[in-house]
Formats: structure tokens, C-alpha cells, sequence
């Protein structure tokens, strides 16, 4: 009997097929095994800000055994894309790992709010101790092992060459899977089995998240995110399927939205609907045919889309409507009760003015807020609750990374800034993209006021992809003009 050949060979590049099919924009059989065991890691394991869950001892390994395959299929052209990115991250690494040198006791001892600590070491008879920057230095390295899970999702991104519109679609299956835990969770009661960690809001729609805020600002962005696919849907090959799913899912995730009791939540929904109208109805304008009666068949396609998002906005208005009516929406009936100006975020300013006074210079070092709010913390904010969190995390960055913390997010906002603004000057069809780009900035910053939704591994991962889009974007609009690009 012969045995046939094959007459395929492998290729005189070694991964240069696999390589090749991930630039066309597939994604080869290892990748979607990669991919997909980080992505399940981040949805089940990534949805706390505490530097104690117990899910950390497993998402961390996962993301650094993945660092594994990013690093072995990685290319130095693939950095090219990202390049302001890795800078300010590696400033920012490298900061809080200098945080956790110990320095001589005259030193550390000159630095702002060391006073009391020198006090007890001297009574402890410890006065010739070297010190950190960082007033909790175990805190500190836990927050640096924490830096795994963005920098894996960077790398993994990357590597495996994920475009835009993949990465965006990742964005938008996770917050539909936060979406169907939140309401599973209220329909089970704070009994459930589907609140994944043990310090949670039980009875609230925390999703894979362990606070129902971050979850619903989650749901904020990608009610975004399916608002530019529905706007791109028209000029990409997307399947039908995709196409025919895009408005379910967004009432899916607008619903989980609405149940929550965030105000937050509700606010930044409110923001993406308004956005993601705008989206819908600039590129719609865009997209209008010309006044000839030649193309008839286009013009009967623009009335059709016209019909399809009056229909659309009206059903969105009508769901809105018929939650806050019915006051089905928790989030809606906590805005005027006075309870709400009398939240411990309003009473926690002065003291977080104070300790950013006090500590704007170095800082108290990553994770070490409630350690240093103790020092701070007035008699009359005294609660059987604590504080492990300043609930701003602008003011927060400030307390524990200082000068040097705030000087690389300068840095990462001007270059968001002049990407925006790149990609406003290439002209009116790019004007949706712009408004996406404005509005996720401004429901991160407005959530970050009041809350820390950047301190979960689920942010951070969501942030990096968003950002690599951005820089795509970039580079898509500035294509051969020649022109400088900004990633």
C-alpha cells in the first residue's frame, strides 16, 4: 500500500502562516485556547479592587503563565503600535517599585508623615531601621504582582495581533456576561451562588465584579461599544448573526443597568445612550446618499436605516421610561432623597485634601491608603464601617504615588488628548469615532470621582484594550497621508 505525501511543507518563516492569518485578522486554534483561558481567568477571578480575594491567587498565575505564549510569538514591530503605552506603564512600574527600596533613616525619616513612625521605631528601640517610601511595603509588592494582569492583557493583545474591532468585541461578550450575572444574582436573592466573591453586595447586581458600581459603569461602556459597532456594522462584513444580536444585547445590558442601585451606574448609562445616539445619528448623516436619482436602491437602504433608529431610540426611551415610572430602577429613587448629599465621599474630602497636602511629593506608596487614613481618620468618621478606599481615585493616585504618579498621568492625557484630537482633524466621517472616544473618557473619569473601578483587574485589562484601540484608530485614519502617527 503507498502512503501519499503531503505536498504541504512547513513554512521557511516557523509560525509565519499562524503570524500571517492573525494579521488578516483570524485567529489560529493556540490563540483562541490562550485568549480564551485569559479571558474566563479575568471574567471569574478579576472583579475586586481588595488586595485580599482569594481569586488573585489564582487569576495572577494564569496571567503570568500566559506571559509565556504572548512573549514566544511577540515581535518587536508589534510594540510599534503601543508605544506610548509601554513608556508611561514602565514609568509607572518602575515607580512603584522604587517605592519599596528602603532608604537610610535620614532619609526617610525627612519625608513627609514620618514623623509618627520614627516616634514608634524610637520607642521601640528600632531607630536605626531603613525604610521604604511606601508605608505598607507588603501592600506595595502586592500591588506590583498585581501589575501581571494589564500587562498580560497587553501582551496577549499584542502578540496575538487582535484588531480593533476583535478587542472591542471581547469588551462587549464580557459586559454581556456581566450583564447575565447581575441579573441572575437578583433573581436568585443574596442567597445566590453567582456572587463570586465573598465580600460583595449581596441582594445587588454585582455581576462578575464584587461592587454593583463597577459593574454598572461597565455596562456603561459597552452600551458604547455595541452603539460603534452598530455605526461600523454598515460598512464591515459582519455576519448576519452579529448584526441581528447587536440591539438584544444592548437592551440585555441596558436592563442590568437600570435594576442596579448605582447611581453612578445610572448616570454614566444615561451618558452612553446619549453618546451612542449621536454615534448612531452621525453616522447615519454620514452615510446619506446624494441627491441624483441614480441610486434609488441606496436611498430606499437610508430611509430603511432611518426608520430602523428613530425605532430604535424610541424603544430605548420607552424601556428608560417605563424603570424610572415604575420606579423598577433603585439607582433613580437614591438621586433626591437627602441621603444622597450625605454620602461618606462628600465627608471624606477635607481629610483626602489633607493627606494630599501632606503626601503630594512621594506619596505613601501603592495599596497603602487605609494604613495611611488611619492616621487621618477624625473622630466623627468614626463608623463600624471602614475606609479602604479614598472613593476618588484622582486623589487617591495623588496619596500613594505622589509627584511621579501624577506626572505619568499627565502624560497618558495628553497623549489621549492629541489622539482625539488626530483623529477630529481627519474630518466629519470620523466624528462618530471622536464622540466614542469622548464619552468613554468621560464616563472613566466621572466614575473614578466617586468610586475606583481602575483598581480591578477587569478595568485594567478593559482599559489597556480600549487604549490599543485608540492607538489603532490612530494609525487607521492617518493611513497613507503620511502624516505623523500618535501610537
Amino acid at each position: 500500500m503507498m502512503i501519499e505525501q503531503s505536498s504541504s511543507r512547513p513554512s521557511r518563516h516557523g509560525k509565519g502562516s499562524e503570524r500571517l492569518s492573525l494579521a488578516a485578522g483570524g485567529i489560529s486554534g493556540s490563540w483562541i485556547l490562550w485568549l480564551g483561558l485569559f479571558f474566563v481567568a479575568l471574567a471569574l477571578l478579576g472583579g475586586s479592587s481588595r488586595p485580599d480575594p482569594i481569586q488573585n491567587a489564582a487569576l495572577r498565575p494564569i496571567a503570568a503563565l500566559l506571559l509565556i505564549p504572548a512573549l514566544y510569538h511577540l515581535r518587536i514591530a508589534d510594540l510599534a503600535g503601543a508605544r506610548a503605552l509601554l513608556a508611561l506603564g514602565g514609568l509607572m512600574l518602575g515607580w512603584m517599585i522604587l517605592q519599596l527600596i528602603p532608604m537610610p533613616p535620614a532619609l526617610w525619616q525627612a519625608l513627609p508623615g514620618r514623623a509618627t513612625i520614627a516616634e514608634l521605631d524610637g520607642l521601640a528601640g528600632l531607630q536605626g531601621m531603613w525604610r521604604p517610601v511606601s508605608l505598607t511595603p507588603f501592600r506595595g509588592l502586592n500591588a506590583v504582582f498585581g501589575m501581571i494582569v494589564p500587562i498580560a492583557a497587553l501582551l496577549l493583545a499584542l502578540s496575538a495581533r487582535l484588531k480593533t474591532h476583535g478587542l472591542l468585541l471581547a469588551i462587549a461578550a464580557l459586559g454581556i456576561v456581566n450583564a447575565a450575572f447581575g441579573i441572575l444574582q437578583v433573581i436568585g436573592g443574596p442567597n445566590s451562588p453567582l456572587y463570586l466573591f465573598a465580600i460583595t453586595g449581596r441582594g445587588a447586581p454585582a455581576g462578575i465584579f464584587a461592587n454593583e458600581n463597577h459593574a454598572a459603569v461597565l455596562a456603561s461602556i459597552v452600551l458604547l461599544i455595541i452603539a460603534r459597532l452598530a455605526v461600523e456594522g454598515r460598512d464591515r462584513a459582519l455576519p448576519a448573526w452579529l448584526k441581528l444580536s447587536l440591539v438584544p444585547a444592548y437592551v440585555f445590558v441596558l436592563v442590568a443597568v437600570l435594576i442596579s442601585g448605582s447611581r453612578a451606574g445610572l448616570a454614566t448609562a444615561l451618558l452612553a445612550i446619549c453618546a451612542g445616539a449621536l454615534m448612531i445619528g452621525m453616522g447615519w448623516l454620514n452615510g446619506k446618499a446624494p441627491s441624483s436619482h441614480a441610486d434609488q436602491p441606496g436611498k430606499r437602504e437610508r430611509r430603511a436605516g432611518l426608520v430602523a433608529l428613530v425605532g430604535g431610540a424610541s424603544g430605548i426611551i420607552l424601556i428608560v421610561a417605563m424603570f424610572l415610572l415604575l420606579d423598577r430602577s433603585p439607582a433613580a429613587q437614591d438621586l433626591l432623597p437627602s441621603t444622597a448629599f450625605e454620602d461618606i465621599r462628600w465627608s471624606l474630602w477635607p481629610v483626602l485634601a489633607t493627606m494630599m497636602s501632606d503626601h503630594w511629593m512621594v506619596g505613601t506608596g501603592f495599596g497603602s491608603f487605609d494604613a495611611a487614613y488611619r492616621l487621618y481618620e477624625p473622630t466623627a468618621l468614626l463608623t463600624p464601617l471602614y475606609i479602604n478606599h479614598a472613593h476618588n481615585d484622582w486623589s487617591q493616585l495623588v496619596i500613594e504615588g505622589g509627584l511621579p504618579a501624577v506626572i505619568a498621568l499627565l502624560g497618558l492625557m495628553g497623549w489621549l488628548g492629541a489622539a482625539v484630537l488626530h483623529i477630529l482633524r481627519r474630518g466629519p466621517s470620523f466624528r462618530s469615532i471622536v464622540v466614542f472616544w469622548i464619552a468613554w473618557l468621560a464616563i472613566i473619569m466621572a466614575a473614578s470621582l466617586v468610586d475606583y473601578p481602575l483598581r480591578t483587574p477587569i478595568f485594567q485589562a478593559v482599559s489597556i484594550w480600549l487604549l490599543l484601540c485608540l492607538a489603532q484608530d490612530c494609525r487607521s485614519v492617518a493611513g497613507g497621508t503620511g502624516r505623523p502617527q500618535l501610537s
